[in-house]
């Protein structure tokens, strides 16, 4: 949102030229000038002061919404080895849901491994994506794929967000709710979001290659690869 700047050039300043310098009417012009300038100046403040108030409201709201303050975790390389982005990955656990995010530097075209199928290419397409295990406390240990099919543990995986690169870094970011429907491997009964405040929530970026046109929108929400390809950037909020 742009400052609010009041109007303060222009007619006031055409009344001083129209009366002749030295003239009664233009020390009449100046005060109304003077006056004007104030009004406005009055009326900025104001609406100035109301804008803050929203905000501070929308902040309070979005506050009040989230059961946790934000969670900050590392981006790890592909394959899991290496940090490549410190505390590059964010989750915000809300009462009805799970919003969360990557800012990580952009990978370099043809210098990472890509999914099989996909080849380097300018611009590069990547998705974000989520792996929820709603109640870990019914895995066999750390949350992994032997725990997707178990249902008390209720898995289920959600496409947060779509990106096609243009910079040097990239953000990916999205947000799912309670209830809202998630996907799984074709042998996985999928299970919706059910609790944001005690999940297990596994996040994923992975590459299309390069850019083909013909196959958006829907090249931004299909899966590429897998959990044991190696190809895959990730973040582990436990």
């Amino acid at each position: 949102m742009g400052a609010f700047r009041a109007p303060l050039n222009g007619r006031a300043n055409g009344i001083d030229r129209q009366t002749g310098p030295g003239t009664v009417g233009t020390t009449v012009a100046r005060q109304q000038r003077k006056g004007t300038i104030m009004k406005r100046s009055i009326v900025a403040i104001a609406i100035t002061a109301a804008i803050a108030a929203g905000l501070a409201l929308l902040f309070t709201t979005t506050s009040t919404a989230s059961a946790r303050a934000p969670e900050r975790v590392d981006v790890l390389d592909q394959g899991g080895e290496e940090v490549y982005a410190p505390d590059g990955a964010r989750l915000v656990r809300q009462t009805n849901g799970l919003a969360a995010s990557i800012k990580m530097p952009t990978p370099e075209s043809g210098e990472y491994i890509y999914p099989e199928g996909k080849v380097p290419g300018y611009p590069e397409v990547f998705t974000l994506w989520m792996f929820v295990f709603n109640y870990p406390e019914n895995c066999s240990g750390e949350c992994g794929p032997d725990d997707m099919t178990n249902s008390e543990v209720e898995f289920g995986a959600y496409n947060v967000a779509g990106h096609v690169t243009a910079g040097k870094s990239m953000t990916l970011s999205g947000r799912i709710g309670v209830g809202e429907e998630a996907g799984a491997p074709p042998e996985i009964t999928p299970h919706n979001l059910s609790n944001p405040a005690g999940a297990e929530v596994h996040l994923a970026v992975t590459s299309h290659g390069g850019l083909a046109p013909a196959t958006l929108p829907t090249e931004l929400s299909t899966p590429t690869g897998n959990g044991g390809c190696g190809c895959w950037w990730l973040a582990f909020f436990n």
